[in-house]
């Protein structure tokens, strides 16, 4: 019996002394990862400030497919709260504490019969691109602390969660940027006009560059010199030879009068047409799919498009009116062959 007693007491003292062990373990962590998306910074952003997004890249329903998201009131900025329940494994909520405009996003998240940890975000735009930093920081209760001891440690878990949201919040940001979609509008009537211009020659390859050059260029021409604008700006096309991959094409914007300009900026008038409209609704690397849909259609429509005659584009919105190309718009207008 005496031997029997002293071994309880031994495995009560083993006990204490373990339940001592794991009391005296770090008691909290704090774990920040980061990624670079290419990607505007008020669309990645606006992606984290918004909860109904993150059942579209939260790694969580990877992990647990019985999650169900709750959204009791505002979805974004300050004040918003998202709630989860869960049949595997614990339910929660989030509240957004603070937030500053594409620069930071603070965060409490709460689980059932556990401490809240704390949440924030850190945006920062560089040459095109958002560098994104995620943080997390919290306390470890005495049952987290027994279960982390057996397992990995809590900032190998956090982070590899981290890791993982950064990771599928690029995934989220570029398909969503990559959405677009084309519309066959069929034959319409441009009323034509005056118009600036500056025009080149170069070849494919180099037209990208040049655009990008010109555009600016005959903007901001118009407005220093206050002209009154008449539209959106467009690309003529004076010359496409696909033999030697060729392009001439001039850069303009539509003037509400006839205007007298300078230096290499020169004026001419579009006469009225009759023209075969195509429109893509989504950034410009998807306009040779545009264009050749735009024939496509039109030959399946029956409409003669008329070879020696000009084709232009119209850029009605573009990264100035938002930075999500998806919401980018341009214009295709074949003539048609009268």
């Amino acid at each position: 019996m005496k031997k029997f007693l002293k071994t309880l007491l031994f495995l009560a003292l083993v006990l204490v002394v373990f339940a001592i062990y794991v009391a005296t373990r770090p008691g909290s962590y704090s774990v920040v990862k980061k990624r670079s998306i290419k990607a505007p910074v008020s669309l990645v952003f606006n992606t984290v400030n918004d909860y109904k997004t993150w059942e579209k890249w939260g790694p969580w329903y990877q992990q647990d497919e019985s999650i169900v998201m709750q959204f009791p009131g505002k979805t974004s900025g300050i004040g918003a709260v998202c709630s989860w329940t869960s049949v595997k494994n614990r339910g929660g909520r989030i509240k957004t504490v603070s937030v500053k405009k594409n620069s930071k996003i603070a965060q409490k998240m709460y689980f059932e019969n556990h401490k809240g940890a704390d949440v924030y975000w850190n945006f920062k735009e560089k040459d095109g691109e958002t560098l994104l930093s995620l943080g997390l920081e919290g306390d470890i209760d005495f049952f987290n602390k027994l279960h982390f001891l057996f397992s990995e440690k809590p900032e190998q878990f956090a982070g590899r969660l981290l890791l993982e949201s950064l990771q599928n919040i690029d995934l989220y940001v570029h398909k969503e940027m990559d959405k677009h979609q084309i519309t066959a509008n069929g034959v319409v009537e441009y009323t034509g006009g005056y118009f600036i211009y500056v025009s080149k020659e170069c070849t494919f390859d180099e037209m990208g560059a040049a655009m990008d050059k010109m555009l600016p260029k005959v903007l901001l021409y118009a407005i220093k010199k206050g002209y009154p604008r008449a539209g959106a700006p467009f690309t003529l096309y004076h010359k496409y030879d696909e033999k030697n991959k060729i392009v001439s094409f001039s850069s303009c914007i539509p003037v509400r009068e006839r205007v007298n300009p300078g230096e290499d900026i020169a004026l001419a008038f579009m006469e009225p047409g009759t023209y075969y409209k195509t429109t893509l609704q989504g950034a410009y690397k998807f306009s040779d799919e545009a264009w050749k849909k735009a024939f496509e259609n039109a030959k399946n429509e029956g409409i003669s498009i008329d070879e020696n005659g000009k084709p232009f584009e119209v850029y009605s919105k573009g990264h100035t009116d938002s930075d999500n190309p998806a919401d980018w718009i341009t214009e295709i207008y074949l003539p048609v062959k009268q």
